[in-house]
């Protein structure tokens, strides 16, 4: 398996006297059926002073090109990943369905719950985190108070790469080669994450079937027509590298279409965001692991790293300090949080609505259940697509 970061992160402005590398790295699923780096090259283009570093080689050449490939992984992560195919996306479907489709409607009612607060702390996120001379300007390599920063070019060339189907679960994995378990064990994400899918596709499926008897009834749905129109065309429009738009269709002609497209928002929205978000403190909480910033310039040559380079390349105290209060926020539930297949009565009122939302909470509890049994014999449970810990919308 290859994880390549270099094309995303190439060239990018990080602020002065901090530095980001652009890498690939190559990984082995080993006898034990651990996934282990066995090769990292720090920079895009091959070259003399852009060595492949080995497990093999000095140890601290090793641990500093893992280092800094965590950094990278730690910017891609925090504004791809993250911000723009969680917040960002569930920003566009919000606006787009607020706009187009009235609240009595059953597609309004069942995506509802997937919105809640999202617009809120967006808002917040652009003034106070990813704002010019915001949080993240001062704990990332990549931040800057300019239109030229490494963090608003990052944000735009995954902007321009960001297709919908991203977080379709299974597509996503079948697109990165990590679908088979025999081949890859122990990814626990793509384990609980499809089960999950599932879950949620089979729910959306009793709700659509009890409102659309057939296809024709979703293509002649004229607010779902205005939906769809205004998601593709202004909530994730053609762009110059992507013509034919980023994977969601300007109309939605049958209830299969319209099954996947509501799955697909309300997996965004809790499933995907949570596996994203929660485990921030368990990630960054410890600055070696992942750091937001490097101090010391990308590695060029082997057998020539000491332990001065190992320590001066982590961040300050001060900033260290806002790294880790950051990622610990970020890893908390709100007071009110309303967990996966969390819907008030006020929206589904009917006997059979509420029995599909009822059969729904029957097979998230089942998925628990197994989640929870096999953590028991794990070292490090992974325990963030528990339904009881997978909020239902984004609300931090």
């Amino acid at each position: 398996y290859i994880c390549n970061l270099s094309e995303l992160l190439d060239g990018l402005l990080c602020r002065e006297g901090y530095y980001c590398a652009a890498p690939l790295c190559l990984l082995y699923v080993n006898p034990a059926g651990n996934l282990v780096p066995i090769a990292i090259q720090l920079q895009r283009n091959p070259g003399k002073d852009n060595p492949i570093f080995l497990p093999t080689d000095y140890w601290l050449d090793w641990l500093l090109a893992k280092i800094y490939f965590s950094s990278s992984n730690a910017q891609h992560h925090q504004l791809s990943s993250h911000y723009i195919a969680c917040h960002a996306a569930m920003e566009a479907y919000s606006v787009a369905t607020m706009r187009t489709i009235p609240d009595a409607h059953p597609v309004y009612k069942l995506l509802k719950p997937a919105f809640r607060y999202t617009m809120a702390i967006n808002t917040v996120a652009r003034s106070n985190l990813v704002s010019d001379g915001g949080i993240m300007d001062q704990v990332f390599s990549i931040g800057g108070d300019t239109a030229a920063s490494g963090k608003n070019e990052l944000i735009r060339r995954a902007s321009a790469m960001y297709n919908v189907h991203s977080t379709n679960i299974n597509k996503n994995l079948i697109a990165r080669g990590v679908g088979d378990a025999d081949k890859l064990p122990n990814y626990y994400y793509r384990e609980d994450g499809v089960r999950l899918w599932d879950a949620i596709e089979s729910f959306v499926t009793s709700i659509i079937h009890l409102f659309y008897l057939n296809d024709t009834d979703v293509e002649q749905d004229t607010e779902l027509k205005e939906w769809a129109y205004e998601v593709h065309n202004f909530g994730f429009p053609s762009y110059r590298t992507l013509p034919q738009g980023r994977g969601f269709p300007q109309q939605i002609k049958s209830r299969t279409e319209l099954i996947e497209y509501c799955t697909l928002i309300i997996f965004t929205a809790s499933v995907q965001h949570s596996a994203v978000n929660f485990g921030q403190y368990q990630t960054y909480g410890y600055i070696p692991n992942a750091p937001s910033n490097l101090r010391r310039p990308v590695p060029t040559q082997k057998n020539v790293a000491t332990h001065d380079d190992l320590l001066g390349s982590l961040s300050t105290v001060i900033t260290s300090g806002i790294g880790i209060s950051l990622s610990y926020a970020l890893s908390q539930f709100s007071d009110d949080e309303i967990f996966l297949g969390g819907y008030p009565t006020m929206w589904f009122t009917g006997e059979k609505e509420n029995a599909c939302v009822a059969e729904f909470l029957n097979v998230l509890k089942a998925i628990n259940a197994d989640i929870l049994e096999r953590n028991k014999k794990l070292d490090v449970p992974y325990i963030h697509l528990l339904s009881h810990r997978c909020a239902n919308s984004i609300t931090i």
